[in-house]
């Protein structure tokens, strides 16, 4: 037992970002403090089932809490789950918000971090009873959390911690600085500046590896991926920019490019699939996120904009170009310098705006395709092989037992 919270010993903590794709992802850097400061420490995680999903067979994790809402997103209607997994997991769990606090309790968790703290993820901590519990919001729901940090906070208190915890990765990590790591006497910002030795820790995620059958990424040669799916309109690079570029990415190159289409955007997706000559590549149908792992994993680049499939990517250590329009590039890309990660902005006067929609819509419209494609075709020439580095440290052999728990009533 390194971590100490408050003088007490943790044996296993719980880390919970109900949702987003994206966010869920980039949480993956708390659960990789925690277990450099403490391999022997166990660690449950708790997320909305339609997102938490690409946590399945992470080797950090003892235990995964998934947790089934109505309440899901376009996105997360029209993907499918596997069904034997579901089943797999429903069976382990019962049902309702009930089943979720009866599984939170019988793991008796010392510490709950919420990464998101919204109503729902702080009233399931404290009804599951776990004793102490980190938030970050001093609003309504602050009494409900036994320790609330802020991130300015943290950074005012340790000047080199946004240098080490950038945007949101900084923003998951804080959360952390209540916890003392016993063995070097250390807070733990000041554990996580000397022990990194001034490197940023990574969102990671590890690709299930197991076989797709026929048709599936490992039986094609090398191959690129296109994802331009949005959540906001705003995100969206225009189709006749995504034409331009695979014409440019075709020629002379060996690669195929293969399209990741969203969910409920046929459209514009099909229009860039019959721009691939036959032979070179296709659209690829909506999947489970487990089988976009597999496809992201195995490709030698990935082209995208701003959203969850961008930080998966990166996860996996594939070569990624990010193309951003009203969103903060420092914020939500926060990987230039940690590997084959590139992101492309325009920057107009009114950037950035976090609009969803805009009357006078050009960050993402200037873009230049041939400025695009010439950045792609750098980290292509880069080399350097996809995929995770290698295993985690202290963690081979490890295995997560997902529980999923069924949520009848929508969110307030």
């Amino acid at each position: 037992m390194s971590w100490s919270l408050d003088g007490i010993p943790l044996r296993s903590v719980l880390v919970t970002r109900l949702r987003y794709l994206g966010d869920v992802v980039m949480s993956t850097v708390v659960l990789e403090a925690l277990k450099l400061g403490d391999p022997a420490l166990r660690l449950g995680y708790l997320a909305e089932e339609n997102h938490g999903q690409i946590l399945r067979g992470h080797p950090l994790l003892d235990r995964l809490h998934l947790l089934r809402v109505k309440r899901q997103g376009s996105d997360a209607r029209a993907r499918p789950t596997v069904q034997q997994d579901r089943d797999q997991v429903r069976d382990e769990a019962g049902r309702g918000v009930m089943g979720t606090l009866a599984g939170l309790n019988a793991e008796g968790y010392d510490l709950a971090v919420d990464l998101f703290f919204n109503p729902r993820s702080a009233w399931l901590l404290r009804l599951a009873g776990i004793p102490r519990r980190i938030g970050g919001t001093r609003g309504s729901r602050g009494w409900l959390y036994t320790h609330t940090v802020l991130r300015r906070e943290t950074a005012a208190r340790h000047p080199g911690f946004n240098a080490l915890a950038p945007g949101g990765l900084g923003e998951h990590l804080c959360r952390l600085e209540p916890l003392r790591h016993d063995p070097t006497g250390l807070g733990f910002a000041d554990w996580l500046q000397q022990t990194g030795g001034g490197q940023v820790l990574a969102p990671r995620l590890v690709a299930s590896g197991r076989p797709g059958g026929p048709g599936g990424p490992e039986a094609h040669r090398p191959y690129l991926v296109l994802a331009p799916g949005a959540t906001w309109a705003t995100k969206e690079w225009p189709t006749d920019h995504w034409l331009r570029l695979v014409e440019s990415l075709l020629a002379g190159r060996e690669e195929d490019i293969f399209i990741l289409q969203p969910p409920g955007q046929p459209d514009w997706a099909m229009i860039l699939a019959r721009s691939i000559p036959a032979g070179r590549g296709r659209l690829l149908p909506v999947m489970p996120l487990d089988r976009v792992q597999e496809w992201l994993a195995r490709a030698r680049l990935l082209v995208t904009v701003d959203g969850g499939i961008m930080h998966t990517a990166v996860a996996l250590g594939v070569p990624t170009l990010a193309l951003f329009g009203p969103t903060r590039t420092d914020a939500w890309f926060p990987y230039e310098g940690l590997g084959p990660y590139r992101v492309l902005a325009t920057r107009p006067p009114c950037s950035p705006c976090d609009l969803h929609q805009c009357p006078d819509f050009v960050c993402m419209p200037d873009l230049d395709p041939a400025l695009v494609a010439d950045r792609a075709l750098e980290l292509l020439n880069a080399g350097g092989d996809s995929g995770n580095a290698g295993p985690l440290p202290g963690v081979e052999g490890r295995s997560v037992h997902p529980e999923l728990t069924l949520d009848p009533e929508e969110e307030a």
